[in-house]
């Protein structure tokens, strides 16, 4: 069997790489302007690897005919994980069961414990898993996203659940390079990395050791991500002090560049997420097609009126 770090080393040195990786931060910047709430809950790794973690955990019950989730297994997967602190942990759960993404189940669900977790977040969870299968149906010409699409749920759970045991598993996005924890670390910090990645020239050279942006205000990029501009400016000052970006001329009046290092360490997370992504696609297509077809996740009215997209 070929190893991640074959997949990941084979996805990098694909010509189209880096084009098919624009694309994919595009839809993750596109994902936050629409629903902002909901990318919020999910904008720092902690967050992210614990979600992956609780929503792997819940699929495995539906498998053994066990439905639902209880704070108590969902502590047992963060702290076993290494992932939180048991009071972070337990905030996370209390915050996601406050803004809907999970809910109690049925009529007596608040007395049992158990959740589930929301359409929203099922429908989130599809789409963005859409926009990675994409970016590798882009490179390959295949259609992974159209049969995600047309599967029912079992493919979906299937495939969380190989999803959750790779990104775990994977030392690369549990302990990501110094410039990218800088903003994997922090609060919407995903997002501002996705945006910066976005304002590339989509024909730069990776070979090019400062590659411009079209951002040349970090209040312009705050007030993009509605996201305080102190926040963001201490999470820029923190990239720049390892040489990630700069300033092409006058702070705050030129445009930012990235560094090849740090443009590297973005592509190569993104490459080990598709690895991962892609390898588990294709076993559980191979366990769940054979049900096919029936109706997919629909998109439903989701937290605060607005179609919230998927977690980044």
């Amino acid at each position: 069997m070929q190893s991640l770090e074959w997949k990941i080393d084979r996805l990098l040195a694909d010509p189209q790489f880096d084009r098919a990786i624009h694309r994919l931060a595009s839809g993750f910047v596109d994902v936050q302007a629409a629903a902002p709430r909901l990318a919020s809950q999910f904008a720092t790794q902690q967050r992210w690897l614990m979600s992956h973690a609780a929503l792997s955990r819940y699929f495995r019950g539906l498998r053994s005919g066990r439905p639902g989730l209880s704070r108590t297994e969902f502590l047992e997967e963060a702290l076993g994980h290494r992932l939180a602190s048991r009071n972070t942990a337990t905030a996370f759960f209390a915050e996601a069961l406050h803004y809907g993404l999970i809910r109690p189940i049925g009529a007596t669900g608040r007395n049992s414990g158990q959740v589930e977790p929301s359409p929203a977040t099922l429908w989130a969870l599809t789409e963005w898993y859409a926009l990675h299968l994409s970016a590798l149906d882009a490179l390959d010409s295949e259609n992974r996203v159209e049969r995600l699409r047309n599967a029912d749920m079992i493919l979906l759970g299937e495939m969380e659940v190989g999803v959750a045991d790779g990104l775990l598993g994977c030392e690369l996005i549990r302990s990501p390079a110094p410039i990218y924890a800088v903003f994997a670390s922090v609060d919407d910090g995903g997002s501002l990395m996705d945006r910066l990645i976005v304002g590339l020239d989509r024909d730069v050279a990776p070979a090019q050791e400062h590659a411009l942006t079209d951002v040349t205000s970090v209040s312009a990029l705050a007030r993009r991500l509605n996201l305080s501009r102190t926040h963001t400016g201490r999470t820029v000052a923190a990239a720049a002090a390892l040489g990630g970006l700069g300033w092409s001329g006058a702070p705050g009046r030129s445009p930012i560049w990235l560094s090849k290092r740090f443009r590297a360490e973005y592509a190569q997370i993104q490459a080990a997420k598709l690895a991962i992504i892609g390898t588990a696609f294709d076993a559980a297509a191979r366990t769940a097609e054979p049900s096919l077809p029936t109706a997919a996740v629909a998109a439903p009215e989701l937290v605060h009126g607005h179609s919230d997209g998927p977690p980044c």
